[in-house]
């Protein structure tokens, strides 16, 4: 499995928080190989295998943010509001994809610096004062264009120095292709266990797609993988992780503390390197809904270091996730070893 090219081609499909059909008709095509998959009502990618009665859930979130066509002005501009956090700091003069009757190229518009006057220089635009020019009149943009249509950001993915890459869309698609690879490394090797895998929707909107699929697997236990805040010249180290250092372990009230232990034991074990993220409440991830699922789920968190959350830029340690990976299957191996004991 080529992380890179995995991770690109899963950011490279359209998947907004409720309306993530194209990334998960492609997420649903990869988890088959693997075991039986199905794409359900709220449009969660889930797939089972095994009928231990141990049973384990893992989760990484399918959707990502975007933006919402809610009008189209008199002159063919798109009006538009947001999908989940986009961040309003890195719009103006974006380029994006507009997902109508067909894709269409469009710019985030952008006054030049020298038409600002006074304090509106230092202001930025509220999303709902910016718009979307796709090059047609009103007329021509009906054609093409509904209220309520997608837009992405239009940004190119790279690889960088230090098996660093960026992209859009890896919050949360690396996660994706975490647990992916955590089923490659244990094909074959856990057939005492019940293993549930659920690409989830709607997380970056409330965590929909969660609820209502980990109520109906009702696992003993549950590993959300998620993106974590990667460190950079601009943030505070104390709330930050690093690149290249291995993944996160959770530790938060809701997160179940012997699983903690038990990751960090295992990542000792098998010489993988990990950090901590310590929360003082809720984790602000899938975990909080999974957790308290019909009479409980114990729950845990692995992060994946991130830098630019929420940017058209993101950037993951392809270590990072190769090291997720092999934390996750070394849990697996193990509930596998005790269910045999």
């Amino acid at each position: 499995m080529n992380i890179n090219d995995l991770c690109f081609k899963l950011c490279e499909k359209a998947g907004t928080s409720g309306d993530e059909k194209i990334a998960a008709e492609y997420t649903k095509e990869l988890l088959d190989k693997f075991m039986p998959a199905e794409i359900d009502r709220l449009g969660n990618v889930v797939g089972t295998i095994g009928s231990g009665k141990t049973h384990i859930l893992l989760d990484a979130h399918l959707d990502s943010i975007g933006l919402v066509v809610r009008g189209i002005d008199e002159k063919g501009f798109l009006l538009v509001d947001r999908v989940g956090g986009m961040d309003e700091r890195v719009l103006t003069g974006a380029e994006v994809i507009v997902y109508g009757k067909e894709e269409l190229f469009g710019v985030i518009c952008s006054v030049p610096p020298h038409l600002q006057k006074g304090d509106n220089k230092k202001e930025l635009l509220n999303l709902k004062e910016m718009a979307v020019d796709i090059g047609f009149n009103k007329e021509e943009a009906e054609k093409r264009v509904e209220i309520g249509d997608r837009i992405t950001l239009r940004t190119h993915q790279a690889e960088l120095l230090g098996n660093n890459i960026s992209s859009p869309s890896l919050d949360d698609r690396s996660c994706v292709a975490v647990i992916l690879r955590a089923l490659e490394l244990t094909e074959n090797k856990i057939p005492s266990i019940k293993l549930t895998v659920l690409f989830s929707a709607q997380e970056e909107t409330g965590g929909s797609g969660a609820k209502t699929a980990a109520f109906n697997a009702m696992p003993d236990y549950a590993i959300a993988v998620d993106v974590g805040f990667g460190n950079d010249p601009y943030t505070d180290k104390t709330q930050t992780v690093e690149l290249s250092k291995g993944p996160s372990i959770g530790i938060a009230p809701i997160l179940d503390r012997e699983m903690m232990k038990e990751l960090k034991e295992l990542a000792v074990e098998e010489n993988i390197p990990y950090q901590h993220d310590v929360m003082s409440g809720r984790t602000g991830t899938n975990a909080d809904h999974i957790n308290i699922t019909g009479g409980g789920v114990k729950t845990a968190l692995l992060s994946l270091p991130l830098r630019y959350m929420h940017t058209g830029c993101e950037v993951v340690n392809t270590d990072d996730i190769e090291n997720t990976a092999r934390l996750i299957a070394a849990y697996l191996l193990k509930k596998e070893a005790e269910c045999n004991a």
